[in-house]
């Protein structure tokens, strides 16, 4: 699915979830780019065969990437209540033995869940992605895109966002923008400055035409200040900190440099 086509133009690929979509309707100057809505699990992918291509991709990719270059002044953090992912704990139970795994699923979801329930509740449960249709009462969910504003759940959930940045103490860099062509990012770079500010001052605009209902466009409103679309020395670090977080719970061998432009 496109969300904009203009012909000749770079290919910038995004994630279905409204952080992207906030991104991609900020300002006038990424009218020249032609975007793309992939499940983000795939952006990657994209971004390998076409390697001027532009995308938004999950953090955690980077373990898998390690010579994609990465904007140094444009990310999607979180810090608080909003979050592109979840927890739904069933009540009352006494252990935690499956999680399972719904929406557009990373590998942020799979790796750090596994590192906060180690840290928060010493358990190693199973991760099981998801078939069913409908969800059900009785089980533990992540759910990660868009699913979450499905009235059944919203407002039910743990912000996994505010887990992980009480853990690390420092914002969660959920996705970064990156490319193969480090051209294409300092152009970028040099396109969206000021890119909070200018979020805050056409918030009305912005989610309008995401058309969100009363109550989530509400809760969207009064927390949006926990979400950040700039790359500051704070988020640079907490990124360095989750790839230390994946080092230290042998989820990856080797620490690395990140390729920042």
């Amino acid at each position: 699915m496109r969300l904009f086509y203009f012909m000749n133009t770079t290919n910038f690929y995004i994630p279905k979830n409204i952080y992207s979509a906030f991104l991609a309707l900020t300002t006038p100057a990424l009218s020249t780019y032609n975007f793309i809505t992939k499940n983000a699990s795939l952006i990657t992918r994209e971004l390998n065969g076409d390697k001027d291509a532009i995308g938004l991709i999950p953090s955690c990719e980077l373990i898998n990437n390690k010579n994609i270059f990465v904007s140094s002044k444009i990310a999607i953090s979180f810090d608080g209540p909003l979050s592109n992912s979840y927890f739904y704990f069933k009540p009352n139970q006494k252990e935690l033995s499956k999680i399972f795994l719904r929406g557009d699923v990373t590998l942020n979801e799979v790796l750090l869940s596994k590192i906060l329930f180690t840290e928060l509740y010493s358990t190693n449960p199973e991760f099981i992605i998801d078939t069913k249709q409908k969800l059900s009462d009785v089980d533990n969910y992540i759910i990660a895109g868009n699913e979450n504003l499905d009235s059944r759940v919203f407002g039910k959930g743990m912000s996994l966002s505010d887990e992980i940045a009480e853990l690390i103490d420092y914002p969660y860099v959920n996705f970064v923008v990156a490319s193969y062509n480090q051209e294409k990012i300092e152009k970028l770079n040099k396109a969206m400055l000021n890119l909070d500010e200018i979020v805050e001052e056409n918030l009305d605009k912005i989610l309008k035409k995401i058309d969100l209902s009363n109550n989530i466009e509400t809760f969207v409103r009064d927390n949006i200040d926990s979400v950040y679309f700039e790359l500051t020395e704070n988020e640079v670090d907490g990124l360095k900190e989750l790839i230390k977080q994946l080092y230290y719970h042998g989820l990856i061998e080797d620490l690395f440099e990140i390729s920042f432009v």
